[in-house]
Parts: structure tokens; C-alpha cells; sequence
């Protein structure tokens, strides 16, 4: 646990999201994520419990570290292991539990994102609200690898600015060195003008030791023009006041492109303190500059990935509760669509690329309607990989598509079936996908008299997402979709909220 930096961190709005939600989906008054240290419990969120830890004599996280994915107890009073906790014998008598284990990366347990009753719950969870929890525990172990990534990459740059910060160059140093480096070492004599720079501009930089003037004018005339006068002044304010100069430019090659370099030196000086040598290296920080901003480019997606997975996750709450005829249809209706959500991003992050394979995005999305029955959804197409963007919102799609026929469609009978196909048809220079879904053999249907949010996610929500259209078609025999699409805008790599 302490390669994550986690205990006794104060609090974090993305963490509170999650217990929050923890909350809605098991409908408890107590949730928690909690990680379970030597010599007691820490609480990183909480809600409806007061205690930030706890001693493990207390601790009921501590029993779900022994289980593989998950522990309820359906009353505590009943179990041996938790019987004579003094939480459950005392206040705040608490009575169920259910705990998604959090699991390192390393396959060490460390904690559990927890829900909590003060009632007896015989049932205990539902399997919807199991697999919720632990997708929700899922996005705690994301958001933990997200900030230790964050953290390493800042002790990193520590480092490297400390390491810059000790360099020092000696005439001796210099000498020895450049035999072994691939650094530009040189050294300027300021009483006589004679600047020498030593093979490494030749390795480095393409120029050849006949074609440099050895002077400090041929130096400033290969700095970048909107670098040069910058550079100057500093290099003669340096030689007025300091021991050491160093700075960042761009500096010409032998083949007229410029390369990104820290040039750092140290000043020798008389006993009269007039300087007479500057003597130095530089250092090509090309690769440097391009890591940083990869790196910069890096931490913005981490931080956009999180951010979108929690506004989709919102998203899709906020019009579930606006459309949902009772509560427990809602608490059902957001389950499911989390549930399909979650798939599809673990079959993203399964492929270890951008993209997945269309076919399993499909048949993840499937999985909550999936009995065995032998040819019940007949699911063809060429092989073709989509981006995350089309994949999450593909997922969506046919999860509803699935619970409405499972409502009121094909799959509402033994004897229905549900047929996915899709190919590519040639549309000049842009080629276009058509997927068509139809339901056959299950009771006679009609257009319903509303439309709800399902309705609207089917109808607008890939093709809003990737461009194209869907029309869906209520047809007696069945309910057909047909969506066309550009190829394009199903393999487009960005995230689905960009």
C-alpha cells in the first residue's frame, strides 16, 4: 500500500463520487472505501460514518481481504468472525455488509470499497448490485494508479532538476570527460577570444572542425535568431555577477535544422575576480523537450480518460432518475447500463491498444441477456477494429436494444432469436458500415406510446456520437434497427466525450 501514498491523504472528490454512487446502486445509508494497514483501518471516503479509521479489532474490511473478489455477510450477529465486533454489539450496531475487494496491481489486496446496513439483509446483494460494486472498485484501483503515475512522474523531474542543479565543470573534468560522452564539451578563453569546442560537435551536430571558427561570434551566429540576443546578454550578465551560468536554446546543425540544448557552464576567474575562462558543455535536450511534452500530453488524457468515464457515468444516472418510473426500475435500469459500460471499457483495456474488436464489444454488451441458448443471437460481420469512442457508445446501444427485447421482444420467449449483422459498403472515398439488428420469433410488437431514454440512446446516441443514422422499426413480427455509419467515425481513436 505505500507505493500508492494513499493513507491519511485528504479527501478527493472523485473518490467521494464513488462511494456516493456505492451507495445509490446497494441502497445503504453507509459506504466506504477503506484500506486495511498493520495496525488499523483508514477510511479514504465515507458516507453515513463518522470514524475516519478504526482499530482492526473493528474491522470487518480486514475478513474481505481473504476473499477473492467480494464478502457479504448478510447479518453480522450471525457470522463467527464478526459477532463480537464491538461495531456490531454496540454503536452504531450495524447488521450487513457487502465489500469489493481492491486489489493492487501487484495481487495484493489492500482495502475494500464497502456498503453497510444497520437491518439484516438475508438476500444480501443482487447479482446487478454486486457486479456494480465491484465495478465501482474497479474505478478506485484507476484512479490510485492514476495519481502514483502522476507522483513518479513529478519525483522524477525532481530528480533531474537536482542532478542539473550539482553539474560543475572543471578544466580537468572537462578534459577527462569528453573523451566518454556524447555531450558537447567546450571551453571559451575570454581574454583572447579562442573558443574550442571538442569532437562531440562533430558526432552531434554534423559540423566539421575545419568549418567552425573558433571564436565565440561563430557560437552566437548558430543560435536560433529569436534566441540569440537573449542568450548574449545573459552569457555577459553571467560574467559580471555569477560563478556559474546555464540556459535553454535552440542551436543550428550542420544541416540547417535546430536542436533544443541546455548549455551550462562554470566561470573561472582571477584572483581579482575578472573572468577569464568559461568552461562548459551542452547538452542536445531535443529528446528531453519531446518527453516533456509527450509527458504533458500523457498526464492531459489520464486526467481527460477519468474525467470522461465520470461524466459519462453521471450522464447516464442523471437521465436514468429523470425517466424512471419508480426507484427500484431506476436503481435496475442504472445497474444494467453501468454494468455494460463497464464491459465494454474492460474489452478496451483487455486489447492493451485504442481500439477493440467490434464482434466483442457486441458480445460483451450482450452478456446480461446471454442464457446459453443455443442460437438465440446469431452475430455476423467481417473482423473490424473501432475506437473507444464508437466501442462505449456501440455498447450502450445493444445493451438497450437487448432490454427492451428482453422486455417486451424476441427475448421475452424461449423461442426467440435476435440477428446482428454488418458489413462495409463501398461510398466512393468513404466507405460506410451498415449494422443491422433484428428480432424474430417472439410476441407481436407495437410502437410504443412513449419514448423514453432508452428509446432516445438507440435512436441518437451512436449516431450522434460517430455521425450516420439509425432508424428503428416496429415492425408486428419484430423490432428491426438499422444503423449506417462512416467506417471513419467507428475507428476514430478520441475519447467519446471530446
Amino acid at each position: 500500500m505505500s507505493g500508492y501514498d494513499i493513507l491519511q491523504s485528504p479527501a478527493e472528490p472523485g473518490f467521494d463520487d464513488l462511494v456516493a454512487l456505492a451507495t445509490q446502486i446497494c441502497d445503504t445509508p453507509v459506504g466506504l472505501i477503506s484500506f486495511v494497514a498493520s495496525d488499523r483501518q483508514w477510511f479514504k471516503a465515507r458516507i453515513g460514518f463518522a470514524p475516519c479509521e478504526t482499530p482492526l479489532s473493528q474491522s470487518v474490511c480486514a475478513h474481505a481481504l481473504a476473499e477473492r473478489d467480494i464478502l457479504i455477510i448478510p447479518d453480522l450477529t450471525q457470522d463467527l468472525r464478526t459477532r463480537d465486533n464491538t461495531l456490531v454489539t454496540g454503536e452504531p450496531f450495524i447488521r450487513f455488509y457487502a465489500g469489493a475487494v481492491l486489489t493492487a496491481t501487484n495481487g495484493i489486496a489492500i482495502g475494500t470499497l464497502c456498503v453497510i446496513d444497520n437491518e439484516p439483509r438475508p438476500d444480501g446483494l443482487t447479482p446487478q448490485q454486486a457486479s456494480g460494486l465491484q465495478a465501482l472498485a474497479r474505478q478506485v484501483m484507476t484512479q490510485l494508479e492514476l495519481r502514483r503515475a502522476i507522483r513518479e512522474r513529478d519525483r522524477a523531474l525532481t530528480t533531474s532538476d537536482e542532478a542539473r542543479d550539482a553539474l560543475q565543470i572543471s578544466e580537468e573534468r572537462f578534459r577527462l570527460s569528453s573523451r566518454a560522452t556524447t555531450d558537447v564539451m567546450w571551453d571559451w578563453d575570454r581574454e583572447g577570444d579562442t573558443f574550442h569546442w571538442d569532437d562531440a560537435l562533430t558526432r552531434v551536430y554534423g559540423y566539421v572542425a575545419s568549418t567552425v571558427t573558433p571564436t565565440a561570434a561563430w557560437w552566437f551566429e548558430h543560435i536560433h535568431p529569436e534566441d540569440r540576443e537573449r542568450v548574449r546578454q545573459k552569457v555577459l550578465s553571467a560574467t559580471e555577477v555569477g560563478p556559474r551560468w546555464a540556459d535553454a536554446y535552440r542551436f543550428q546543425r550542420a544541416d540547417g535544422t535546430y536542436a533544443d540544448v541546455l548549455n551550462q557552464a562554470f566561470l573561472v576567474r582571477s584572483k581579482a575576480g575578472r573572468v577569464m575562462r568559461m568552461t562548459g558543455v551542452m547538452l542536445d535536450n531535443s529528446a528531453r523537450a519531446a518527453a516533456d511534452q509527450h509527458q504533458s500530453l500523457l498526464n492531459h488524457e489520464l486526467s481527460h480518460r477519468l474525467k470522461n468515464t465520470l461524466a459519462i457515468v453521471q450522464a447516464i444516472a442523471a437521465q436514468t432518475l429523470r425517466n424512471a418510473a419508480s426507484l427500484d426500475s431506476a436503481r435496475d435500469a442504472l445497474l444494467q447500463r453501468l454494468i455494460a459500460l463497464g464491459k465494454a471499457h474492460d474489452i478496451l483495456l483487455a486489447s492493451n491498444t485504442e481500439q477493440a474488436g467490434m464482434e466483442a464489444v457486441i458480445r460483451g454488451a450482450l452478456a446480461l441477456h446471454d442464457n446459453q441458448q443455443a442460437g438465440r443471437f446469431r452475430i455476423e460481420g467481417p473482423p473490424l477494429e473501432i475506437g473507444p469512442k464508437a466501442a462505449l457508445a456501440l455498447a450502450l446501444m445493444i445493451h438497450e436494444l437487448a432490454t427492451n427485447a428482453a422486455k417486451y421482444g424476441a427475448l421475452s420467449t424461449e423461442a426467440g432469436h435476435i440477428g446482428i449483422r454488418w458489413q462495409i459498403e463501398a461510398a466512393g472515398d468513404d466507405p460506410q458500415l451498415r449494422l443491422c439488428w433484428t428480432e424474430s420469433g417472439g410476441p407481436p410488437v407495437s410502437t410504443p406510446s412513449r419514448t423514453g431514454f432508452g428509446t432516445r440512446l438507440i435512436e441518437r446516441g451512436l449516431a450522434g456520437t460517430i455521425g450516420g443514422t439509425v432508424r428503428l422499426v416496429y415492425q408486428p413480427s419484430g423490432v428491426t434497427c438499422d444503423l449506417v455509419a462512416p467506417v471513419a467515425g467507428f475507428q476514430e481513436k478520441t475519447e467519446i466525450l471530446n
